[in-house]
């Protein structure tokens, strides 16, 4: 097992990588991935900060013969970079030993999109009229009317909301402005008018979906809500994130702007934007076939 110096190292990473506003999600994985970093170093008789750029490669090599998949394999040295680049940055490390090491190949999957009669059949169809049917009709059209990430819903404050927009915290503590069309503006006045009131909200009162305890909701709980209303409604199971992809690709299939859609998603990168092109090809092309000159 690694000595407490091992340890300190990841732990330090993580609370520098925490004050910077990284997701709780993120810090789970980073922790996951580092902690068994260290292990396999310690195991060698060496700390993460004396590690070289032969060791990093050497891990890799490990991890492709334990049978991890591309995946799998591209997170954990994704997490290895960012944290030796860190050791570096901070003193702790004379070099940073993974500086461009580069990860496996990682195909890119097409995200599953429901199409727009489908959206409109989840979120159309009666709802019941109690508190819990007020908030879950709310909290999907938000979802899918900003294209919001289930952690960004589950954060929402009352505050948050403004008329005709939505205040959102993103990954990295980013903050945007997402503008909020008329169908979830109503299906939010409705639940803060008519639901939220009945449910005491004790622990946290300004949060803006709560359970019926009254207690924040989880993703956990939305990815049920969502699975409910599949169901109901005879629609194919899908995750919540399935919504945002939908907001996203039917943004562009109605003539949004690439760039506009990237601030409107929070997305760092237009790399992160540009898969939805993908998804559009044939609206794309059709539209290509009307507009263009030699189309």
């Amino acid at each position: 097992m690694p000595n407490l110096v091992d340890m300190v190292d990841v732990d330090w990473f993580l609370e520098g990588e925490r004050a910077r506003g990284a997701s709780a999600a993120t810090l789970r994985s980073y922790g996951s991935d580092l902690r068994a970093y260290a292990v396999w170093l310690a195991a060698r008789g060496m700390a993460p900060a004396s590690a070289t750029r032969a060791d990093v490669r050497a891990y890799g090599v490990e991890l492709a013969a334990r049978g991890l998949v591309a995946t799998s394999r591209a997170r954990a040295l994704s997490s290895i970079r960012g944290f030796h680049r860190r050791l570096h940055e901070g003193g702790r490390s004379p070099v940073d030993a993974a500086v461009d090491m580069p990860g496996p190949r990682r195909g890119r999957h097409l995200p599953d999109v429901p199409r727009a009669d489908e959206m409109t059949d989840l979120l159309d169809a009666p709802w019941p009229a109690t508190a819990a049917g007020l908030r879950d009709h709310a909290l999907l059209e938000l979802i899918y009317g900003c294209g919001l990430r289930v952690s960004e819903a589950c954060r929402l404050d009352r505050g948050d909301l403004d008329g005709r927009s939505v205040r959102v915290h993103g990954k990295g503590a980013r903050l945007r402005v997402v503008p909020l069309g008329a169908p979830a503006a109503d299906a939010a006045g409705a639940w803060l008018a008519r639901g939220r009131p009945t449910v005491a909200v004790a622990e946290e009162p300004d949060a803006f979906f709560v359970s019926l305890r009254g207690r924040r909701l989880d993703p956990t709980t939305v990815r049920r809500i969502l699975a409910r209303r599949l169901a109901a409604t005879g629609l194919p199971h899908r995750s919540p994130h399935a919504l945002r992809h939908a907001y996203a690709t039917h943004l562009l299939e109605g003539g949004g702007d690439l760039r506009a859609i990237q601030e409107l998603l929070g997305h760092a990168s237009l790399a992160s934007t540009e898969i939805y092109t993908r998804v559009s090809v044939p609206h794309l092309r059709h539209a290509h076939g009307l507009a263009h000159p030699r189309g």
